[in-house]
């Protein structure tokens, strides 16, 4: 079976650019994997090498390291742009980007110069020894620096190359080339359209959204071909476009324009065709109730002391014109005026009692100080190597019964295991690893492995 020719562009190069590879790569054996990185998960075995920068694609490596996969980051010289984006912990002795602190934990990080001929010698020996190569660079950028899909099959038939992109590997091709970022995606991939409320203009989803979906979307399609690679022997490009991982999630928009004639916009918390699915302003915050379908629905009223065949689900919630009818409006009235009266726990309490969907809107501090998360372990203390700040990350999603997955370290230095993966996974001698190092072609920064503060919420 031929590759898509979209994708792998010039197929009947790859055995004639064998011919070009170093002879040292081309006899280099697989060390034991996990070589640097403790053994532990379902993914165990698995060595990854990611050469992009900010989330989209360097999450993909961090749900993968998070169940056990050996996941080096390489690292352009000065490090990545959200080393250095706010927010940032700013009380170590070095100043280092929060985003960063969360999608870098568990990875190994290799500081290496791609604009360097031997830099690249040094990735196609990563190639090699690896079963995934993740990057997220516009469309021909890497090619031009002689960076091919084909040359890292050529390296390396195995293996799994993932290219993240705004809009694609192919395509309308004016479109290929522009910059992207996860807003750009969410607003061409139409969820900007669905966000906000309908007083004021479209919003993009917080905390990078597009970029997340992207990275799970993409964890995913790795370990699909992955399995292909078990099954066949054959690696293969996985085309991951942002705008494409946003647009799947915009549910019904699709169905009801081609079906309907109709266009959603951005609507609020509430839904136009049933309810209630809002928040609600408490005395001391907020809440979000939900009751989705008739027979959640009827626990509504009842709650509220009101006759149910009066404010039924065919009266109250079946579409927009219930959900707008006098009675409708009551039933929306009624519940508001209850959770003013009520705090915000009391109110999550009292409803979920009565079995209606209720949460209370939660802030960090809660999510630092709530049980529930305390028992899943869903923060995890770690240092974070490159500030020297003791910090919490988010922890292993999803929980698995017998091989589960953990959070070894937090972020790693600029470089932090430069050395050790040129001398141990790589097998180069002393003396080459420092004229590597003083050609500039690898770097590294000396990791803090101690905390060099007090931790504000240990």
């Amino acid at each position: 079976m031929a590759h898509d020719p979209r994708l792998i562009k010039h197929e009947d190069v790859i055995e004639d650019l064998k011919s070009a590879i170093p002879d040292w790569i081309r006899n280099l054996k697989r060390p034991v994997t996990p070589c640097l990185a403790p053994a532990f998960g379902p993914l165990e075995g698995i060595r990854a090498v990611g050469t992009g920068q900010l989330i989209a694609q360097p999450y993909i490596g961090t749900k993968l390291a998070e169940f056990g996969a050996e996941m080096i980051h390489i690292e352009r010289p000065g490090g990545d742009v959200f080393r250095f984006t706010a927010p940032q912990l700013t009380r170590g002795p070095r100043p280092h980007g929060c985003d960063e602190a969360e999608v870098t934990k568990n990875k190994l990080s290799m500081g290496l110069n791609l604009k360097h001929a031997r830099g690249i010698e040094l990735l196609m020996a990563l190639w090699k020894i690896s079963d995934v190569w993740m990057e997220s660079s516009a469309p021909g950028t890497l090619e031009r620096n002689g960076i091919t899909n084909e040359l890292a099959l050529a390296v390396n038939p195995s293996l799994v190359i993932v290219r993240v992109s705004t809009y694609g590997q192919y395509g309308k091709e004016d479109y290929l080339g522009r910059p992207g970022y996860d807003a750009i995606a969410q607003a061409y991939g139409g969820m900007i359209n669905l966000t906000g409320d309908p007083a004021g203009p479209p919003q993009r989803a917080k905390t990078y959204t597009g970029d997340y979906l992207t990275a799970l979307t993409g964890w995913a399609a790795t370990m699909m071909a992955l399995w292909e690679v078990k099954k066949s022997g054959r690696g293969q490009v996985v085309d991951l476009a942002q705008y494409e991982a946003v647009a799947q999630t915009n549910g019904n928009t699709l169905p009801l324009y081609t079906g309907e004639g109709a266009v959603y916009g951005h609507t609020g918390n509430r839904p136009p065709g049933f309810q209630p699915y809002d928040t609600f302003k408490c005395s001391d915050g907020w809440v979000y109730i939900g009751a989705l379908g008739g027979a959640i629905y009827n626990r509504v009223p009842k709650f509220l002391g009101l006759d149910p065949v009066e404010y039924s689900y065919d009266a109250c919630s079946k579409d927009a014109a219930a959900v707008n009818s006098e009675k409708g409006r009551d039933l929306d009235r009624r519940l508001r005026e209850y959770c003013a009266a009520h705090t915000a726990l009391e109110v999550e309490t009292e409803l979920n009692a009565a079995q209606i969907g209720c949460a209370r809107v939660f802030n960090t501090r809660d999510q630092y100080e709530d049980a529930h998360y305390a028992a899943r372990e869903m923060t995890v203390p770690v240092l974070d190597r490159q500030s020297g700040v003791p910090i919490r990350v988010y922890g292993v999603v999803p929980k698995m019964s017998l091989t589960p997955g953990r959070i070894w370290r937090g972020a790693p230095s600029i470089g932090d295991d430069t050395t050790d993966i040129l001398a141990h996974m790589l097998g180069l001698p002393e003396d080459a690893i420092n004229n590597l190092y003083a050609a500039e072609v690898v770097h590294r920064t000396e990791p803090f492995t101690e905390p060099q503060v007090a931790a504000v919420n240990p």
